[in-house]
């Protein structure tokens, strides 16, 4: 439904492309103090004990949750939308879950409208799912928000692939605002806390001054906070307001979630002031986020254990998470997807509650040791909180308290769970070394500061010029910047200290498909398929190849090969879905497509395959219905883009049909049609090419066709791809123009 928000809008769009490691994307300048009354799109998931506000406009914001039985949000609710400069872009607005895939946080698309769906599924939830396709990595990252009919939790579940054949940085935080007040605690299992730039300090206690900072209001020293909390094995954190009885559990496995962090503006009037800036009438906010790596890590987070992780090629990451609330507990020790558990030994009682978020017949038990001090068979019903007591005036530190067979389970002992992790580099390790230079050159790629990982790359070579692992990263990286030759020269290299290392052979495939050599291309992919990394990257090159060179029964073999090895690469079902409407085996072509969606709901590629066999107008409309992101136009470029790398052109053109006249579809109109680009007329503003076959195209199209435009869009790719003087070049030679 719609509904009217007291907003405060942002606007002026800048035209000017950004020289970041934002482009292609542009800013947002304006922001103002006077509010509008403005309608939003509005999902809302409800069953009997809690509500879910989605915002799909709004960067797909979780915007609030809310408790009904006492009307309170467990997840901050914001009453106004006050945009203000603070993400990559310029806009963000404060509360509910903020969704960050990509580069860094508070990502290109957090205030910006997502596509979306809703859906009832077939065990009685419902689901809104958000997502988009993001410019800087040329990743597609979907949020499920399942809200289950008899369960008071709610479910999100992330599903993230790396559409490209080349490694991709990897970033991700599921940011959650909270409200401050209220006697509100931590409750963040740890023994350490870490900053972005890896430095590290104890935690829950500061041993320095004694302050408990798991309380927010123990943190009324210095500015803005960040606690990225480590040290214990845990797979939950949340809050509890004392004052209001009331807290939140967000839970979720370790190996799907190690990253837990406090982010606290600082109450000093240096962080107090966001309060009115991002607020009206809802008081300050404090955020707890949970991340798949252990921090938010700076570049100087490089010298630390904490390094920055690439995305490989055509992988995809899934991970589920709960959030729910928790009542009447005085705080928890423990929670999981059937509750949160908390103990308290007080006067000669130990003190037992449970919040449930489902309904359970099982045995709470409590033993001291090997002796059971307390077993009782329990029903509990969601949010009918538990609480019982019995004597006790035994260890209170040798206490195991469990529900049902691992349901909810905690120990007293401080030593559970602490982990031996270190969290500090060696203080001799040599970072100027030939191998600590790769390791800074890699981690500079990771974070996409493409110009700093070719200086650190290059240092490395200069001391060891045969290191491997430097020259397959130098390989991919010129092949990034379309300098396909050097690159060429460099995998060679590689190949001629280790035939058989899998990266090195990969890239050696890449680059010579990217030079046109089919047959060298086919053995590099062949021999990387024996590295388990590359393997279903390496089939997936070969099944583009021979549907490129219509050898469907080949291409069909090493697509699924590389399902085989990754039954959630998309790419590789795309191409599967492809070769079999080619050989008209469109049953099968249809359950494949099913496949897609049962994976990505809002894959556009499966709908327009199914409006490329039914051709009617029905299915047109059905593909258009979910084109609803803020740039459709970038959707519909990376599909045809797809195409023309897998041979399919007739497909590619039927996809610029559909595109309005941007300059990015006349140049490749021209170039497929080996025509000249008719540029007069078509307006470039907001026009920012990025991609590398739209720069092999701009190559091409300048031998041939002497344009300003031309120039100009191919000195931009050159700019992102590092080729400063190259660049500055074609925009001189562009006169006034």
């Amino acid at each position: 439904y719609e509904k009217v928000y007291t907003t405060y809008p942002y606007s002026d769009p800048n035209p000017i492309p950004v020289s970041t490691s934002l482009y292609p994307y542009f800013r947002y300048d304006g922001f103002t103090d006077r509010p509008v009354q403005k309608t939003w799109k509005v999902v809302e998931l409800e069953n009997d004990f809690i509500k879910v506000i989605i915002l799909p406009e709004i960067g797909g914001k979780v915007w609030t949750a809310i408790e009904k039985s006492t009307g309170q949000s467990f997840i901050y609710d914001n009453k106004a939308i006050k945009f203000r400069d603070i993400a990559m872009r310029g806009p963000y607005t404060s509360g509910g879950l903020e969704l960050n895939y990509g580069i860094i946080g508070h990502t290109p698309n957090c205030a910006t409208p997502l596509d979306y769906l809703v859906r009832k599924n077939s065990d009685g939830s419902v689901s809104c799912i958000v997502g988009v396709l993001d410019l800087l990595t040329r990743s597609n990252w979907r949020l499920e928000i399942r809200l289950p009919a008899d369960k008071a939790f709610f479910i999100t579940r992330s599903f993230w692939y790396n559409s490209t054949p080349i490694s991709q940085p990897y970033y991700h935080w599921l940011n959650g605002g909270y409200k401050s007040s209220g006697n509100l605690e931590f409750i963040f299992p740890g023994t350490h806390h870490i900053g972005h730039g890896g430095e590290y300090a104890s935690w829950p206690v500061d041993e320095t001054t004694g302050r408990k900072l798991s309380f927010y209001e123990a943190n009324n020293f210095g500015g803005y906070k960040s606690y990225h909390v480590v040290g214990k094995y845990a797979d939950f954190f949340g809050g509890y307001w004392h004052d209001d009885e009331f807290g939140i559990a967000r839970y979720g496995t370790h190996d799907d979630k190690a990253g837990k962090k406090i982010w606290i503006w600082g109450l000093s009037r240096q962080g107090m002031i966001w309060e009115d800036l991002l607020t009206d009438t809802d008081g300050q906010y404090v955020e707890m986020q949970s991340g798949r790596l252990f921090n938010q890590n700076s570049q100087s987070a490089t010298f630390t254990p904490f390094k920055h992780l690439g995305f490989s090629p055509y992988a995809t990451d899934i991970w589920t998470e709960y959030f729910f609330p928790v009542l009447k507990t005085r705080g928890f020790v423990t929670a999981s997807d059937y509750g949160a558990l908390n103990i308290k030994v007080e006067n000669g009682f130990l003190k037992l509650y449970i919040s449930p978020v489902q309904s359970l017949d099982e045995t709470l038990e409590v033993r001291e040791g090997e002796k059971t001090i307390y077993s009782k068979k329990v029903k509990l019903h969601p949010l009918k909180t538990f609480v019982d007591s019995v004597r006790f005036n035994g260890n209170e530190k040798n206490l195991c308290v469990s529900l049902g067979t691992n349901l909810l389970t905690y120990s007293t002992d401080p030593e559970y769970n602490v982990l031996s992790r270190p969290v500090e580099a060696p203080q001799d390790f040599d970072w100027n070394s030939t191998y600590g230079l790769y390791v800074q050159g890699k981690e500079a790629m990771d974070q996409k500061m493409y110009p700093l990982a070719e200086t650190k790359l290059k240092a490395s070579l200069e001391k060891d010029h045969n290191f491997l692992p430097a020259l397959i990263k130098m390989a991919e990286l010129k092949y990034r910047n379309l300098m396909f030759p050097q690159a060429l020269d460099l995998a060679k290299k590689a190949l001629s200290i280790d035939t058989h290392d899998g990266a090195a052979n990969y890239y050696y495939g890449l680059i010579n498909l990217a030079n046109d050599k089919i047959t060298d291309a086919k053995d590099g992919f062949d021999i990387a398929s024996m590295s388990v990394e590359y393997r279903s990257a390496a089939y997936t090159g070969l099944a583009r190849i021979y549907l490129s060179e219509r050898n469907y029964r080949k291409a069909l073999h090493y697509a699924l090969r590389a399902i085989d090895f990754n039954r959630f690469n998309i790419d590789a079902l795309q191409l599967q879905a492809v070769i079999l409407r080619h050989q008209k085996n469109y049953e099968k072509a249809s359950e494949t497509l099913g496949t897609l969606l049962s994976h990505d709901p809002l894959n556009h590629f499966a709908r327009f395959e199914k409006y490329l066999t039914d051709n009617t107008e029905e299915a047109k409309k059905n593909f258009f219905a979910l084109l609803r992101n803020e740039l459709p136009n970038e959707t519909l470029m990376e599909m045809a883009v797809w195409y023309y790398n897998s041979g399919c052109r007739d497909e590619a053109e039927k996809v610029l049909s559909l595109l309005p006249a941007i300059p990015e579809k006349e140049y490749w109109r021209a170039y497929l049609t080996g025509t000249k680009a008719e540029l007069k007329g078509i307006n470039p503003d907001f026009s920012f090419p990025f991609r590398s076959e739209t720069g092999v195209v701009l190559e091409k199209l300048l031998k041939s066709q002497d344009d300003w435009l031309i120039k100009y869009h191919l000195a931009l790719i050159y700019r992102d791809r590092n080729r400063k003087d190259e660049s500055i070049k074609l925009f001189m030679s562009c006169g006034d123009q």
